[in-house]
This record gives structure tokens, C-alpha cells and sequence, in this order.
């Protein structure tokens, strides 16, 4: 999974700033979606970031973080900041 062309994002002490530099917003996080960004950075998919949050949150349910997950990157979907299938293949 890759961000959209004109995303930028950079980690910071208490998570991460998102840059949407076509629609001119920025976006604040925290430290797990900082995480979870890097994840998807390093070109993860949907379940292994999901996988890879239930090893790094071992007392969280699995199913939940999974839910989470899905709905998080729905919102990115939603809001154009993830690339499309067609962005990737150029």
C-alpha cells in the first residue's frame, strides 16, 4: 500500500504530521498511527499491518485491531491519500 503522489508525512515526537499538499490540509496523529503509517511506508498491506500491530499490542483483541485498521485506511482511502491501483502502476 502506497500513499497518493502528493502526500507527505513526517514522524514527530507525539506521532506524526500528514501533509495533503493537493488540498492543502495537514493532519495530526498520534503515536500509533505514526506506527501504522510507517508501516504502510515500508509498503505493507492491510492484514500484515494489522498482524503486525497484534504482535506489537499482544493484549489487544485481534479482531479489534483488525476493525481499526480497516476503518483507518477507509478514511485515508476516503480523503485521497492513499494512491490508487492506477497511480501505482506508473
Amino acid at each position: 500500500m502506497q500513499f497518493a503522489r502528493h502526500v507527505k508525512w513526517r514522524s514527530e515526537k507525539f506521532g506524526a504530521v500528514v501533509f495533503d499538499t493537493l488540498n492543502e490540509k495537514v493532519f495530526v496523529t498520534n503515536k500509533t498511527v505514526n506506527g501504522i503509517l510507517d508501516l504502510l511506508s515500508d509498503g505493507l498491506d492491510e492484514a500484515a499491518v494489522s498482524e503486525r500491530l497484534g504482535e506489537e499490542y499482544a493484549d489487544a483483541d485481534g479482531d479489534q485491531i483488525r476493525s481499526e485498521v480497516a476503518v483507518f485506511l477507509e478514511d485515508l482511502r476516503a480523503r485521497g491519500l492513499l494512491a490508487s491501483d492506477v497511480e501505482v502502476e506508473r
